[in-house]
């Protein structure tokens, strides 16, 4: 099995060449395994039988040809103003391209999200995963309205028992206006600040909601002061004339075109109000000021048809693919070293975890050598110390 695996890698990277093989042979599959991707400007016609994971069906297989939802076996591929394009680089950095799709990897692809604790999810306006992060939302506090596709429940009919048995879960949903992904990492940011303190609400109220208790959350208004002038600075004067808000409903996940909401409704930090259809459905300025959030209906993120959900499409590949160029380019060197060392890696073999643990190959755990050291412990870090310190002593005051 090893040795099966060792050479799907030197075939992959252009190392399985014959000996006989002449200089223009090895630098075109040299150039062909830096490249990540393959193009067959002339391809056969797919046959849905070499299609089967093709989401319009057997059917649809010679409008949509290609592999285009990821699964086992099968690397991913789309056709792109006539050509067949084959992605053999792995695209994200946490799950190899074959299991992207698994539903423990992206749980947007799960058959329900019913029956789940109380979730809170904060997304940011201006980041990629905002549509992603609605949907989960909604799928989760509505499960039988956002259910996976007919292909999806044909090839797994267990998916209609599993929409049926989980009852509908308990959904605060925040799209807070332009802001990045993860937020309240950027700490000294006024957004940060009022994100925390809707964090600290729900998981209060979540927590009193499962001792069935009254809620007690401490006013720490004059410790944790949240400046009103500027987006970083500290500022404590409440007279400043509040800067007007520009609301950009295109960013923000609203469709181009429709009303937004411009009556607030509350601040972030505020007791949570009512649950409606297992939803609280908010969006949020900078200064945490809570809006509505616009209708489900005017939100591109839940309109895309089930069969589409977890499938590439042309656009997000065509962008890939020019980054792909670019940094394949100039990294050519780089990436040819990373290879040849995991083809030696993979002949000396790997230490195992028994049979039942099998990581992928994008996991550390997984590629580590027979051999190989353990590291070595590594030193405290004294900034993340003191950030733990003021932190305990902003605890210790509240």
């Amino acid at each position: 099995m090893e040795d099966i695996a060792l050479h799907a890698v030197e075939k992959l990277v252009g190392e399985d060449m014959p000996r006989k093989s002449t200089q223009q042979e090895r630098q075109v599959a040299k150039d062909a395994a830096t490249q990540g991707f393959s193009i067959e400007h002339d391809p056969d016609n797919l046959h849905p039988k070499r299609n089967p994971s093709n989401p319009a069906g057997t059917d649809g297989a010679g409008i949509r040809p290609g592999n285009t939802i990821p699964t086992s076996g099968l690397d991913l591929s789309i056709m792109l103003n006539g050509e067949l394009v084959t992605i053999k680089d792995q695209i994200q950095m946490y799950a190899t391209n074959q299991l992207i799709s698994h539903p423990l990897v992206s749980p947007i692809l799960q058959p329900s999200l019913g029956g789940l604790p109380p979730l809170l999810i904060l997304s940011g306006g201006g980041e990629m995963l905002r549509d992603e992060q609605i949907h989960v939302a909604h799928k989760a506090a509505n499960p039988l309205k956002y259910p996976p596709g007919k292909s999806y429940i044909d090839e797994h009919p267990e998916a209609e028992e599993i929409l049926s048995k989980w009852k509908p879960t308990d959904v605060q949903l925040q799209v807070w206006d332009d802001l990045c992904h993860v937020g309240p990492t950027l700490s000294f940011t006024r957004p940060a600040k009022y994100m925390y303190r809707s964090i600290a609400q729900f998981g209060a109220w979540a927590l009193a909601k499962a001792q069935e208790r009254d809620i007690e959350i401490m006013d720490d208004d004059d410790i944790s002061v949240i400046s009103s002038g500027s987006d970083t600075g500290s500022d404590t004067s409440s007279e400043k004339k509040k800067p007007k808000q520009e609301v950009s409903p295109a960013s923000n996940g609203v469709a181009l075109g429709q009303a937004v909401p411009t009556q607030k409704v509350g601040k972030a930090g505020d007791p949570l109000p009512a649950f409606t259809h297992h939803m609280i459905r908010q969006r949020v300025d900078r200064h945490g000021d809570i809006y509505p959030l616009a209708p489900p209906s005017s939100l591109p993120a839940l309109q895309v048809p089930a069969n589409e959900i977890g499938v590439i499409k042309p656009g997000p590949v065509r962008k890939w693919i020019d980054a792909k160029k670019e940094w394949d380019n100039k990294f050519a060197k780089e990436k040819r070293k990373v290879q040849r060392q995991r083809i030696k890696e993979m002949a000396r073999g790997f230490q195992g975890f028994g049979d039942d643990e099998a990581p992928p190959p994008s996991a550390l755990a997984g590629r580590r050598g027979l051999g190989m050291e353990k590291e070595a412990k590594l030193k405290r870090s004294w900034g993340m110390s003191l950030w733990t310190a003021w932190g305990s002593s902003h605890d210790q005051k509240t």
